[in-house]
């Protein structure tokens, strides 16, 4: 197993840590997500949607600070890692997808789910982006949310297209990231910021008077971390 398969393995591990009664993130959820983030057309920063990845803006209750630390850890890691990918030239990106236990389908669903959740973070920008006069990011998105509708249930196009797009999706999709991503270059934004290729990924480290991960904006003692304290 590679360095990458270790962390999306490590990563998924810490996710399904997380208290199920939170509904947060899974590998595959959060893998759309992150690339949502980062190719929107405006900046969203960690303090803003990491309560999203713990679920639904409620803290996460930490076991200890180790806990706390190795998941942010693992969460920011693949932040970083998919940062850099797509701020190369050529851009790499590949998605994560889950796959049916039964039959070992390719389940894009999930990942569009979590694509869709942080382009809500941003509706006006992303409406502003289909409105450019560049045809790659004016059919991009549209085709972006035409796959969440077929995930969500609510897709008005027929048995036909649904299956040929159903068909097409695991393909489709970095496709897509990838033409948001270069068209987001062109107007000068680079993904993460501070996240360049090369550059060293920060290990994210929880104090007791530090910022709580979680994003409550409470320190962590006060927050997740009170039970590791007391």
């Amino acid at each position: 197993m590679g360095h990458g398969q270790r962390q999306l393995a490590q990563l998924s591990e810490r996710l399904l840590a997380l208290p199920p009664e939170n509904d947060g993130m899974l590998l595959s959820e959060f893998d759309g997500f992150v690339a949502g983030i980062l190719v929107c057309p405006e900046m969203i920063l960690p303090s803003e949607w990491l309560p999203l990845v713990w679920g639904d803006d409620i803290a996460p209750h930490f076991a200890d600070m180790d806990q706390a630390t190795a998941t942010l850890d693992a969460v920011m890691a693949r932040y970083s890692r998919v940062a850099r990918g797509l701020a190369k030239t050529p851009t790499e990106y590949e998605a994560v997808y889950d796959k049916d236990p039964l039959t070992g389908d390719v389940m894009w669903e999930p990942w569009i789910t979590g694509f869709e959740r942080a382009m809500q973070l941003r509706p006006e920008a992303w409406e502003a982006s289909v409105e450019s006069s560049d045809e790659e990011i004016a059919s991009s998105i549209p085709l972006l949310l035409a796959l969440h509708d077929i995930a969500a249930g609510g897709s008005e196009l027929g048995a036909d297209a649904i299956r040929e797009l159903d068909a097409m999706a695991p393909d489709m999709i970095p496709d897509l990231v990838a033409n948001l991503n270069a068209w987001g270059k062109a107007q000068g934004r680079v993904p993460g910021q501070a996240h360049l290729p090369g550059a060293p990924v920060p290990r994210a480290k929880v104090g007791r008077n530090d910022p709580c991960p979680c994003g409550s904006g409470r320190k962590f003692k006060k927050c997740c971390g009170a039970e590791a304290i007391h």
